[in-house]
């Protein structure tokens, strides 16, 4: 993805509202393969997500799987 097409990825998805903590408020964020990830939700458009807390950036369903089925030994 070129710095053009990331940066009207960035404004199409601020067009959408802001992204807040999953669970009502509750959810926490927590360490997995050594990145501090958060489960997050965008009341405007009913989704859900999760963010590296880290850099600020939401990770694609791709991205936050492969996190999840990668092992701490397989990230070093």
């Amino acid at each position: 993805m070129t710095l053009a097409e990331t940066l009207d990825a960035i404004e199409r998805r601020n067009q959408n509202g802001m992204w807040v903590p999953a669970s009502g408020g509750t959810e926490e964020p927590f360490v997995v393969c050594g990145r501090r990830v958060q489960y997050l939700w965008q009341p405007s458009t009913g989704q859900h997500a999760y963010i590296d807390c880290d850099t600020d950036l939401i990770l694609t369903d791709d991205e936050a799987w492969g996190l999840f089925t990668t092992t701490q030994g397989d990230n070093q």
